[in-house]
Order: C-alpha cells, then structure tokens, then sequence
C-alpha cells in the first residue's frame, strides 16, 4: 500500500508549524515519488499568544520560507481565529472545508491527530471526518493523522486516546532538511528539553523509526484507506 507515490496530497494544520513538526518529512518524501503536495494552515496560529503586529507577519513569512524548503506546492491559509476555533459552528468549519478540498480534488489528507490536547487540533479532525466520508462520489481516498510535538504527547494517556501509529514513513534522507524547515519558526521553536525543541523533533524521529528498524521516521495512524 503506497500512501505516497504519484498522490495528491493535502497537510492540514491548525496552526503554521504543524505542517513541519508532523509531516515534514514525510512531504519531501512524497514529493520525490512525483506526489503533489499542498498545505493548508486553518487559523491565523498567532492572534492568541502574540498582540505584536510584527510577529503575526513573522509567523506569516515564516510558514512561507518552510514551505519552500519543504518544496510544497502550493500553500494556502485562512484567517479563522487562533485556540478559538471551539467558537465557530461545527457547520461552518464544514462547509469551508468540503468547498477547498472538493474544488481541488485532493485523494489523500494528513490531519491531527483527534486526542491531541490543542482543541484547534481536536476540531479540525472532526471536520475531515465529515468533510472526507466514503461517499461515492468524494475523491479523498486515504486519511491519516500525524504526531505534534507539544501537542500529540500532552495528551492523556488513556488506552483508547493515545496515539498508536501504524503507518512509518521513513525520512532518513530529509531529517536534515526537515530540522532546517522548522528552524525558520524563530518565534516557536524552543530549548530542549521543551518537545518543540530541534534536539526533540530529531529525537522523535529516532525514537519511532527505532520502533520498526529505520533510523529515522514519522508515524501516522491510518484512519481508512480505499484502494479501488
């Protein structure tokens, strides 16, 4: 089952960064197998820690410069409100994301994982569930979440909320690039020991690619995969 050779793909974040913590990687890898790959951040990701103007636009420029080493294709946000995603009505949220996703065809979707401790992230998977259900006529045919540092591990560790990946995309040869990536995130990335430290997204690489031999991986759980 190959998730990532000749797709079209779709990274949704909540917020500019998730796209690099989670599936950085993974991006440049699907890339090289001739996949095209779009990001789509959903919220402003600043408004609610930061008031500066300057780093609202730090952020903005920050998600682009990422993006480029990440070679995506195209990158899209919208301006929905920060941690405050839990405001809008369920329909809403819906709707803007069957138009944006039904418009442009996409077969494969990464998004959150639906236990993470953000309630953005919390959201935004509901969402996809409805937006991307098996309907004969959607296009999406293939649904995984992906790991956030500083979000997934918060959260509780309860048997039937942990994240338990089953899918382990190797990314030996994009670890470097996928560090670099997510260095240009000045205002977010943070000293070890704090999990959205450099130290720590390369550790967590290590860590679930030593789990299936590789020396560097990200993992995903698969929600549904149809294979036709």
């Amino acid at each position: 089952m190959d998730f990532l050779k000749n797709k079209k793909i779709l990274v949704i974040g909540a917020h500019s960064d998730d796209e690099v913590l989670g599936v950085g990687g993974t991006i440049l890898n699907a890339i090289a197998q001739g996949s095209k790959v779009d990001v789509l951040i959903v919220t402003d990701s600043a408004s609610a820690q930061y008031r500066e103007k300057q780093k609202l636009k730090n952020r903005d420029s920050n998600l682009q410069q990422c993006c480029k080493l990440l070679k995506v294709d195209n990158v899209f946000q919208w301006n929905l409100p920060d941690m405050r995603l839990d405001n809008l009505s369920h329909l809403e949220i819906n709707n803007k994301l069957f138009s944006f996703i039904n418009d442009s065809e996409y077969d494969t979707v990464f998004i959150h994982h639906p236990y993470d401790i953000n309630k953005d992230h919390q959201i935004l998977f509901d969402s996809v569930m409805v937006v991307c259900r098996p309907m004969p006529n959607n296009n999406v045919k293939t649904i995984l979440t992906y790991y956030t540092a500083s979000s997934t591990e918060w959260g509780a560790y309860e048997i039937n909320r942990m994240f338990c990946p089953n899918i382990f995309i190797d990314i030996e040869k994009y670890i470097d690039l996928k560090l670099i990536a997510l260095s240009k995130y000045t205002d977010e990335v943070r000293e070890f020991p704090h999990p959205r430290s450099l130290e720590n997204v390369e550790n967590v690489a290590k860590y679930f690619g030593s789990q299936v031999g590789l020396k560097f991986a990200e993992p995903f759980c698969l929600i549904r995969s149809i294979n036709s």
